[in-house]
């Protein structure tokens, strides 16, 4: 699906998803070529499901898949069958040739989805994941309403994302879906749903992969900017922004990754 054929919502999630504008996207595989689990914790993500002692048939939805990185790795530590979706068609195309170079084609499926359309026809999962996008379906209890429709009963839904210090006074619209610890958890099991696993990332893990992230980043739009010195600007302008996220993230907020099973 050429980004141009998505809708102006449809282009508009896109373009927030990557922290860019619409006129950036036709640049963002270049820019993060070298990012391939695209801020996910498929190594965290692999300790939990080794927890829910699955059935070796159990199926695995994927939700804003990325690159696949969270999918081909439960793929070749359980053999599971896992379905990834997303809506940026380079990146799903990415992970299909990854598959292939990795023999998982019969393990695993990628295909280009909005979301939206995920949580309304996908069902039947053992367990649903939503990495590193846990503001794409709203607020968190909404988000949670969502994901659950995808899973069967007692099911187990992953969520990868993060809440607010105690004393933070942000005031960025872009994490008003974004509360403290405690208000975080409430919205977690606003609908009856356990946490029976959070695991949560250090400061260190965080400041690590931001500044790996960061400087690849850096260097890809250098060298864009070498290529196409009117887009100079624009590509700087991503850059900085880039940063001033993992600032965000750093000072404001505490990642964390959280397992909860459906309890109806």
């Amino acid at each position: 699906m050429d980004f141009q054929k998505l809708t102006e919502k449809q282009q508009n999630q896109v373009a927030k998803g990557f922290d860019a504008t619409p006129e950036l996207i036709p640049f963002i595989p270049y820019l993060l070529q070298d990012l391939f689990e695209l801020g996910s914790s498929p190594e965290i993500i692999i300790e939990i499901l080794k927890s829910l002692n699955l059935k070796k048939d159990s199926k695995i939805l994927d939700l804003a898949c990325g690159k696949g990185a969270v999918s081909i790795s439960i793929a070749k530590e359980f053999g599971f069958h896992t379905l990834g979706v997303d809506l940026f068609e380079p990146f799903i195309e990415e992970a299909k040739q990854k598959l292939t170079q990795m023999n998982l084609e019969n393990l695993c499926t990628f295909e280009v989805e909005d979301v939206a359309t995920s949580i309304s026809t996908r069902k039947d999962f053992d367990v649903v994941i939503l990495a590193s996008a846990e503001t794409l379906l709203g607020y968190i209890d909404e988000s949670i309403k969502a994901l659950r429709e995808c899973i069967k009963s007692k099911g187990y839904i992953i969520f990868d994302g993060c809440y607010m210090i105690e004393e933070s006074s942000l005031k960025n619209p872009d994490y008003a879906v974004l509360k403290n610890y405690d208000e975080t958890i409430k919205l977690l099991t606003a609908h009856g749903d356990t946490i029976i696993k959070e695991v949560e990332l250090s400061l260190n893990e965080t400041k690590v992969i931001n500044d790996g992230y960061t400087n690849l980043i850096r260097k890809r739009a250098n060298e864009l900017a070498t290529k196409f010195p009117d887009k100079n600007e624009l590509l700087l302008e991503y850059v900085k922004k880039q940063e001033e996220e993992c600032q965000i993230i750093e000072n404001e907020t505490v990642g964390c990754v959280w397992c909860l099973q459906k309890n109806n």
